[in-house]
Protein backbone atom coordinates (compact mmCIF):
# COMPACT_ATOMS: atom_id res chain seq x y z
CA UNK A 1 0.00 0.00 0.00
CA UNK A 2 0.98 3.64 -0.37
CA UNK A 3 2.63 5.14 2.66
CA UNK A 4 -0.13 7.67 3.37
CA UNK A 5 -2.43 7.05 6.32
CA UNK A 6 -5.72 5.28 5.58
CA UNK A 7 -7.65 8.42 6.44
CA UNK A 8 -6.02 10.21 3.51
CA UNK A 9 -7.62 7.89 1.00
CA UNK A 10 -10.83 8.86 -0.77
CA UNK A 11 -13.96 6.89 0.09
CA UNK A 12 -15.00 6.62 -3.57
CA UNK A 13 -13.12 5.95 -6.82
CA UNK A 14 -12.26 8.94 -8.98
CA UNK A 15 -15.09 9.89 -11.34
CA UNK A 16 -14.94 8.60 -14.91
CA UNK A 17 -14.87 11.89 -16.83
CA UNK A 18 -11.83 13.62 -15.26
CA UNK A 19 -9.63 10.52 -15.39
CA UNK A 20 -10.74 9.79 -18.97
CA UNK A 21 -9.96 13.39 -19.93
CA UNK A 22 -6.49 13.33 -18.34
CA UNK A 23 -5.84 9.97 -19.99
CA UNK A 24 -6.99 11.18 -23.40
CA UNK A 25 -4.85 14.31 -23.50
CA UNK A 26 -1.78 12.64 -22.00
CA UNK A 27 -2.14 9.83 -24.53
CA UNK A 28 -2.50 12.34 -27.34
CA UNK A 29 0.94 13.52 -26.30
CA UNK A 30 2.15 9.94 -26.03
CA UNK A 31 0.95 9.26 -29.57
CA UNK A 32 3.16 12.11 -30.74
CA UNK A 33 6.20 11.11 -28.66
CA UNK A 34 6.24 7.31 -29.03
CA UNK A 35 5.07 7.07 -32.63
CA UNK A 36 5.53 10.34 -34.49
CA UNK A 37 9.02 10.89 -33.11
CA UNK A 38 10.46 8.42 -35.63
CA UNK A 39 8.91 10.36 -38.50
CA UNK A 40 10.22 13.56 -36.92
CA UNK A 41 13.69 12.05 -36.45
CA UNK A 42 13.86 10.78 -40.03
CA UNK A 43 12.37 13.87 -41.70
CA UNK A 44 13.69 16.76 -39.62
CA UNK A 45 16.95 15.32 -38.28
CA UNK A 46 17.98 12.85 -40.99
CA UNK A 47 18.04 9.79 -38.71
CA UNK A 48 19.05 6.52 -40.34
CA UNK A 49 17.17 3.29 -39.62
CA UNK A 50 19.89 2.25 -37.15
CA UNK A 51 19.73 5.59 -35.31
CA UNK A 52 15.94 5.29 -35.02
CA UNK A 53 16.38 1.76 -33.67
CA UNK A 54 18.92 3.02 -31.11
CA UNK A 55 16.58 5.80 -29.99
CA UNK A 56 13.74 3.28 -29.60
CA UNK A 57 15.98 0.90 -27.65
CA UNK A 58 17.16 3.55 -25.19
CA UNK A 59 13.61 4.83 -24.71
CA UNK A 60 12.41 1.30 -23.97
CA UNK A 61 15.28 0.59 -21.57
CA UNK A 62 14.70 3.77 -19.59
CA UNK A 63 10.93 3.26 -19.56
CA UNK A 64 11.45 -0.23 -18.12
CA UNK A 65 13.72 0.90 -15.30
CA UNK A 66 11.57 3.87 -14.25
CA UNK A 67 8.27 1.94 -14.44
CA UNK A 68 9.66 -1.01 -12.48
CA UNK A 69 10.58 1.38 -9.66
CA UNK A 70 7.37 3.45 -9.88
CA UNK A 71 6.01 2.14 -6.59
CA UNK A 72 9.17 3.00 -4.69
CA UNK A 73 9.35 6.40 -6.36
CA UNK A 74 5.76 7.33 -5.51
CA UNK A 75 6.20 6.22 -1.90
CA UNK A 76 9.31 8.40 -1.67
CA UNK A 77 7.49 11.36 -3.22
CA UNK A 78 4.60 10.95 -0.78
CA UNK A 79 6.83 12.17 2.02
CA UNK A 80 6.48 15.59 0.40
CA UNK A 81 3.35 15.46 -1.78
CA UNK A 82 0.20 13.51 -2.65
CA UNK A 83 -0.03 11.27 -5.75
CA UNK A 84 -2.18 13.97 -7.37
CA UNK A 85 0.52 16.59 -6.81
CA UNK A 86 3.16 14.21 -8.14
CA UNK A 87 1.07 13.70 -11.28
CA UNK A 88 0.70 17.46 -11.70
CA UNK A 89 4.49 17.91 -11.47
CA UNK A 90 5.06 15.21 -14.09
CA UNK A 91 2.64 16.80 -16.56
CA UNK A 92 4.02 20.29 -15.95
CA UNK A 93 7.59 19.11 -16.58
CA UNK A 94 6.59 17.47 -19.86
CA UNK A 95 4.83 20.69 -20.90
CA UNK A 96 7.98 22.71 -20.21
CA UNK A 97 10.19 20.26 -22.13
CA UNK A 98 7.97 20.14 -25.22
CA UNK A 99 8.99 23.44 -26.91
CA UNK A 100 12.71 22.96 -26.22
CA UNK A 101 13.23 21.05 -29.48
CA UNK A 102 11.85 24.07 -31.37
CA UNK A 103 13.76 26.71 -29.41
CA UNK A 104 17.06 24.83 -29.70
CA UNK A 105 16.75 22.68 -32.86
CA UNK A 106 19.63 20.26 -32.43
CA UNK A 107 19.83 16.49 -32.53
CA UNK A 108 21.16 16.45 -28.95
CA UNK A 109 18.09 18.36 -27.81
CA UNK A 110 15.84 15.80 -29.50
CA UNK A 111 17.58 12.95 -27.66
CA UNK A 112 17.38 14.72 -24.30
CA UNK A 113 13.70 15.63 -24.63
CA UNK A 114 12.70 12.20 -25.91
CA UNK A 115 14.47 10.34 -23.12
CA UNK A 116 13.30 12.73 -20.36
CA UNK A 117 9.67 12.56 -21.49
CA UNK A 118 9.89 8.78 -21.71
CA UNK A 119 11.04 8.57 -18.10
CA UNK A 120 8.25 10.90 -16.96
CA UNK A 121 5.66 8.86 -18.84
CA UNK A 122 6.87 5.66 -17.19
CA UNK A 123 6.10 7.21 -13.80
CA UNK A 124 2.90 8.93 -14.89
CA UNK A 125 0.89 5.90 -16.03
CA UNK A 126 1.20 3.70 -12.91
CA UNK A 127 -0.17 6.61 -10.87
CA UNK A 128 -3.08 7.11 -13.29
CA UNK A 129 -3.84 3.36 -13.25
CA UNK A 130 -3.79 3.38 -9.45
CA UNK A 131 -6.44 6.11 -9.42
CA UNK A 132 -8.41 4.29 -12.12
CA UNK A 133 -9.01 0.97 -10.38
CA UNK A 134 -8.60 1.63 -6.65
CA UNK A 135 -11.91 0.93 -4.95
CA UNK A 136 -13.26 -0.99 -7.96
CA UNK A 137 -13.62 -4.76 -8.17
CA UNK A 138 -14.84 -7.42 -10.60
CA UNK A 139 -17.15 -6.14 -13.32
CA UNK A 140 -16.70 -2.54 -12.13
CA UNK A 141 -12.92 -2.80 -12.55
CA UNK A 142 -13.24 -4.42 -15.98
CA UNK A 143 -15.65 -1.67 -17.06
CA UNK A 144 -13.36 1.13 -15.87
CA UNK A 145 -10.41 -0.47 -17.66
CA UNK A 146 -12.59 -0.72 -20.77
CA UNK A 147 -13.44 2.96 -21.08
CA UNK A 148 -9.93 3.91 -19.98
CA UNK A 149 -8.42 1.74 -22.75
CA UNK A 150 -10.83 3.26 -25.27
CA UNK A 151 -9.75 6.73 -24.15
CA UNK A 152 -5.99 6.31 -24.42
CA UNK A 153 -5.99 4.09 -27.50
CA UNK A 154 -8.16 6.47 -29.51
CA UNK A 155 -5.93 9.36 -28.46
CA UNK A 156 -2.68 7.65 -29.52
CA UNK A 157 -4.23 6.80 -32.88
CA UNK A 158 -5.26 10.43 -33.38
CA UNK A 159 -1.82 11.63 -32.31
CA UNK A 160 -0.10 9.49 -34.92
CA UNK A 161 -2.64 10.19 -37.69
CA UNK A 162 -2.20 13.96 -37.23
CA UNK A 163 1.46 13.58 -38.15
CA UNK A 164 0.49 13.00 -41.79
CA UNK A 165 -1.04 16.45 -42.38
CA UNK A 166 1.83 18.07 -40.45
CA UNK A 167 4.38 16.25 -42.62
CA UNK A 168 2.55 17.17 -45.84
CA UNK A 169 2.42 20.82 -44.77
CA UNK A 170 6.10 20.88 -43.79
CA UNK A 171 5.22 21.51 -40.12
CA UNK A 172 6.56 18.28 -38.65
CA UNK A 173 8.96 20.23 -36.43
CA UNK A 174 5.91 21.45 -34.45
CA UNK A 175 4.70 17.92 -33.56
CA UNK A 176 6.60 17.58 -30.27
CA UNK A 177 6.15 21.25 -29.19
CA UNK A 178 2.39 20.71 -29.56
CA UNK A 179 2.59 18.70 -26.35
CA UNK A 180 2.84 21.99 -24.40
CA UNK A 181 -0.84 22.99 -24.76
CA UNK A 182 -1.92 19.34 -24.65
CA UNK A 183 -0.34 18.77 -21.23
CA UNK A 184 -1.65 22.07 -19.90
CA UNK A 185 -5.18 21.04 -20.89
CA UNK A 186 -4.72 17.68 -19.16
CA UNK A 187 -3.68 19.46 -15.95
CA UNK A 188 -6.99 21.35 -15.91
CA UNK A 189 -8.78 18.12 -14.95
CA UNK A 190 -6.51 17.19 -12.02
CA UNK A 191 -8.45 19.26 -9.42
CA UNK A 192 -11.30 16.75 -9.86
CA UNK A 193 -9.00 13.99 -8.58
CA UNK A 194 -8.89 13.31 -4.83
CA UNK A 195 -5.47 13.90 -3.30
CA UNK A 196 -5.18 10.14 -2.71
CA UNK A 197 -6.80 7.22 -4.57
CA UNK A 198 -9.78 5.38 -3.08
CA UNK A 199 -9.30 2.69 -0.43
CA UNK A 200 -9.10 -0.77 -2.01
CA UNK A 201 -11.04 -3.16 0.26
CA UNK A 202 -9.07 -6.43 0.68
CA UNK A 203 -12.22 -8.43 1.47
CA UNK A 204 -13.95 -7.25 -1.71
CA UNK A 205 -10.79 -8.01 -3.65
CA UNK A 206 -10.70 -11.59 -2.34
CA UNK A 207 -14.33 -12.13 -3.37
CA UNK A 208 -13.65 -11.06 -6.98
CA UNK A 209 -10.21 -12.60 -7.64
CA UNK A 210 -10.47 -16.39 -8.10
CA UNK A 211 -7.49 -18.74 -8.08
CA UNK A 212 -7.55 -19.00 -11.91
CA UNK A 213 -6.46 -15.36 -12.25
CA UNK A 214 -2.90 -16.03 -11.04
CA UNK A 215 -1.90 -18.39 -13.88
CA UNK A 216 -3.65 -16.17 -16.41
CA UNK A 217 -1.65 -13.21 -15.09
CA UNK A 218 1.57 -15.20 -15.46
CA UNK A 219 0.66 -16.06 -19.05
CA UNK A 220 -0.41 -12.50 -19.88
CA UNK A 221 2.84 -11.14 -18.46
CA UNK A 222 4.75 -13.22 -20.99
CA UNK A 223 2.59 -12.20 -23.95
CA UNK A 224 2.28 -8.55 -22.89
CA UNK A 225 5.92 -7.62 -23.74
CA UNK A 226 5.62 -9.75 -26.89
CA UNK A 227 2.95 -7.33 -28.13
CA UNK A 228 5.22 -4.35 -27.57
CA UNK A 229 8.18 -6.26 -29.01
CA UNK A 230 6.29 -6.32 -32.31
CA UNK A 231 5.40 -2.63 -32.05
CA UNK A 232 8.93 -1.74 -31.00
CA UNK A 233 10.37 -3.69 -33.93
CA UNK A 234 7.97 -2.31 -36.52
CA UNK A 235 7.44 1.35 -35.55
CA UNK A 236 10.99 2.65 -36.18
CA UNK A 237 11.20 0.95 -39.60
CA UNK A 238 7.74 1.92 -40.87
CA UNK A 239 8.95 5.21 -42.39
CA UNK A 240 11.52 3.24 -44.40
CA UNK A 241 9.13 0.40 -45.26
CA UNK A 242 6.89 2.92 -47.01
CA UNK A 243 9.80 3.83 -49.27
CA UNK A 244 9.46 0.52 -51.09
CA UNK A 245 5.70 0.85 -51.56
CA UNK A 246 5.65 4.26 -53.29
CA UNK A 247 2.99 5.62 -50.93
CA UNK A 248 2.49 9.39 -50.77
CA UNK A 249 4.02 10.98 -47.65
CA UNK A 250 0.65 12.28 -46.49
CA UNK A 251 -0.58 8.67 -46.17
CA UNK A 252 2.35 7.31 -44.15
CA UNK A 253 1.10 8.19 -40.67
CA UNK A 254 -2.62 7.46 -41.35
CA UNK A 255 -1.81 3.97 -42.67
CA UNK A 256 0.53 3.42 -39.72
CA UNK A 257 -2.35 4.27 -37.39
CA UNK A 258 -4.52 1.38 -38.67
CA UNK A 259 -3.12 -0.93 -36.01
CA UNK A 260 -4.14 1.63 -33.39
CA UNK A 261 -7.72 1.61 -34.72
CA UNK A 262 -7.81 -2.20 -34.81
CA UNK A 263 -6.54 -2.28 -31.23
CA UNK A 264 -9.34 0.07 -30.24
CA UNK A 265 -11.89 -2.27 -31.85
CA UNK A 266 -10.47 -5.19 -29.85
CA UNK A 267 -10.75 -3.41 -26.50
CA UNK A 268 -14.26 -2.14 -27.28
CA UNK A 269 -15.31 -5.75 -27.93
CA UNK A 270 -13.77 -7.01 -24.69
CA UNK A 271 -15.20 -4.05 -22.78
CA UNK A 272 -18.76 -4.91 -23.80
CA UNK A 273 -18.50 -8.69 -23.32
CA UNK A 274 -17.78 -11.10 -20.49
CA UNK A 275 -16.71 -14.27 -22.33
CA UNK A 276 -12.98 -13.59 -22.09
CA UNK A 277 -12.14 -13.10 -18.42
CA UNK A 278 -10.99 -16.25 -16.69
CA UNK A 279 -10.34 -17.99 -20.02
CA UNK A 280 -6.96 -18.68 -21.60
CA UNK A 281 -8.30 -19.07 -25.15
CA UNK A 282 -8.46 -15.29 -25.63
CA UNK A 283 -4.74 -14.97 -24.97
CA UNK A 284 -3.96 -17.86 -27.35
CA UNK A 285 -5.92 -16.34 -30.27
CA UNK A 286 -4.45 -12.91 -29.57
CA UNK A 287 -0.93 -14.31 -29.69
CA UNK A 288 -1.57 -15.96 -33.06
CA UNK A 289 -2.95 -12.70 -34.48
CA UNK A 290 0.09 -10.85 -33.22
CA UNK A 291 2.65 -13.18 -34.80
CA UNK A 292 0.77 -13.58 -38.07
CA UNK A 293 0.15 -9.87 -38.38
CA UNK A 294 3.81 -9.02 -37.91
CA UNK A 295 4.84 -11.51 -40.60
CA UNK A 296 2.38 -10.08 -43.11
CA UNK A 297 3.24 -6.44 -42.34
CA UNK A 298 7.02 -6.88 -42.38
CA UNK A 299 6.90 -8.83 -45.68
CA UNK A 300 4.25 -6.64 -47.32
CA UNK A 301 4.61 -5.80 -51.00
CA UNK A 302 1.50 -3.62 -51.26
CA UNK A 303 -0.54 -1.16 -49.24
CA UNK A 304 -3.28 -3.78 -48.77
CA UNK A 305 -1.04 -6.44 -47.26
CA UNK A 306 0.60 -3.86 -45.00
CA UNK A 307 -2.79 -2.69 -43.74
CA UNK A 308 -4.01 -6.27 -43.18
CA UNK A 309 -0.89 -7.07 -41.21
CA UNK A 310 -1.23 -3.94 -39.09
CA UNK A 311 -4.90 -4.72 -38.40
CA UNK A 312 -4.01 -8.23 -37.17
CA UNK A 313 -1.28 -6.79 -34.96
CA UNK A 314 -3.72 -4.29 -33.47
CA UNK A 315 -6.39 -6.89 -32.71
CA UNK A 316 -3.90 -9.23 -31.07
CA UNK A 317 -2.05 -6.59 -29.10
CA UNK A 318 -5.28 -4.96 -27.90
CA UNK A 319 -6.67 -8.23 -26.55
CA UNK A 320 -3.38 -9.04 -24.82
CA UNK A 321 -3.16 -5.57 -23.28
CA UNK A 322 -6.70 -5.67 -21.88
CA UNK A 323 -6.15 -9.09 -20.30
CA UNK A 324 -2.74 -8.13 -18.94
CA UNK A 325 -3.79 -4.94 -17.18
CA UNK A 326 -7.00 -6.41 -15.77
CA UNK A 327 -5.29 -9.45 -14.24
CA UNK A 328 -2.36 -7.30 -13.05
CA UNK A 329 -4.54 -4.80 -11.21
CA UNK A 330 -7.01 -7.40 -9.90
CA UNK A 331 -4.33 -9.71 -8.50
CA UNK A 332 -2.08 -6.81 -7.48
CA UNK A 333 -4.74 -5.02 -5.41
CA UNK A 334 -4.75 -1.96 -7.73
CA UNK A 335 -1.41 -0.75 -6.35
CA UNK A 336 1.13 1.49 -8.08
CA UNK A 337 3.55 -1.45 -7.98
CA UNK A 338 1.15 -3.56 -10.07
CA UNK A 339 0.78 -0.76 -12.61
CA UNK A 340 4.53 -0.21 -12.55
CA UNK A 341 5.23 -3.85 -13.38
CA UNK A 342 2.63 -3.70 -16.17
CA UNK A 343 4.35 -0.64 -17.66
CA UNK A 344 7.82 -2.13 -17.13
CA UNK A 345 6.78 -5.06 -19.34
CA UNK A 346 5.75 -2.50 -21.96
CA UNK A 347 9.27 -1.11 -21.79
CA UNK A 348 10.84 -4.57 -22.11
CA UNK A 349 8.88 -5.15 -25.28
CA UNK A 350 9.77 -1.74 -26.65
CA UNK A 351 13.50 -2.25 -26.09
CA UNK A 352 13.64 -5.87 -27.29
CA UNK A 353 12.24 -5.17 -30.76
CA UNK A 354 14.76 -2.45 -31.63
CA UNK A 355 17.55 -4.49 -30.01
CA UNK A 356 16.88 -7.33 -32.44
CA UNK A 357 16.99 -4.84 -35.29
CA UNK A 358 20.32 -3.45 -34.10
CA UNK A 359 21.77 -6.95 -33.73
CA UNK A 360 20.64 -7.92 -37.22
CA UNK A 361 22.11 -4.73 -38.63
CA UNK A 362 25.42 -5.17 -36.79
CA UNK A 363 25.71 -8.69 -38.18
CA UNK A 364 25.13 -7.39 -41.69
CA UNK A 365 21.90 -9.37 -41.96
CA UNK A 366 18.90 -8.22 -43.96
CA UNK A 367 15.19 -7.92 -43.24
CA UNK A 368 14.49 -11.71 -43.45
CA UNK A 369 16.91 -12.39 -40.57
CA UNK A 370 15.38 -9.58 -38.53
CA UNK A 371 11.89 -10.97 -39.11
CA UNK A 372 13.11 -14.44 -38.21
CA UNK A 373 14.55 -13.20 -34.91
CA UNK A 374 11.28 -11.49 -33.96
CA UNK A 375 9.16 -14.51 -34.95
CA UNK A 376 11.53 -16.82 -33.09
CA UNK A 377 11.08 -14.85 -29.88
CA UNK A 378 7.32 -14.70 -30.41
CA UNK A 379 7.22 -18.48 -30.80
CA UNK A 380 9.31 -19.05 -27.68
CA UNK A 381 7.21 -16.56 -25.74
CA UNK A 382 3.96 -18.13 -26.91
CA UNK A 383 5.05 -21.63 -25.85
CA UNK A 384 6.30 -20.35 -22.50
CA UNK A 385 3.02 -18.47 -21.92
CA UNK A 386 1.06 -21.68 -22.50
CA UNK A 387 3.28 -23.59 -20.09
CA UNK A 388 2.74 -20.98 -17.39
CA UNK A 389 -1.01 -21.32 -17.66
CA UNK A 390 -2.41 -24.00 -15.36
CA UNK A 391 -5.30 -26.21 -16.47
CA UNK A 392 -7.78 -24.39 -14.25
CA UNK A 393 -7.05 -21.11 -16.04
CA UNK A 394 -9.67 -22.09 -18.63
CA UNK A 395 -12.40 -22.22 -16.02
CA UNK A 396 -14.93 -19.39 -16.51
CA UNK A 397 -15.42 -17.05 -13.57
CA UNK A 398 -17.98 -14.38 -12.80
Amino acid sequence: MLSSPATAHSNAPVRAFPIAAVTFFCSLGTGILWNSIYFVAESAYGFTKQESMLLAFLNGALYTVVAFNAGRTVRALERRMSPRSALACILATQALLAPVVLLWPDVKTLWICAIAMTALGALQWPIVQHYLVSGRHGASMRNSIGWWNASWMSATAIGLALTGPLEAAGLLAYAIPSMLPIMLIAMCFLPAFPAYPAHHDPEARAAHVPASYAPLLRSARVLHPMGYLVIGALSPVLPYLFGGLQVANAWHAPISSTWHLARLVAVLLLWQTAFWHGRGGTLLIAGLLLGGGFTVAACSTSELTLILGLVAIGLGQGAIYYNAIYYAMAVGSAEVDAGGMHEALVGIGYLTGPLLGLLASAAGAGTPVFIGLVLGLLLIGGIYACLRMRANASVSVG
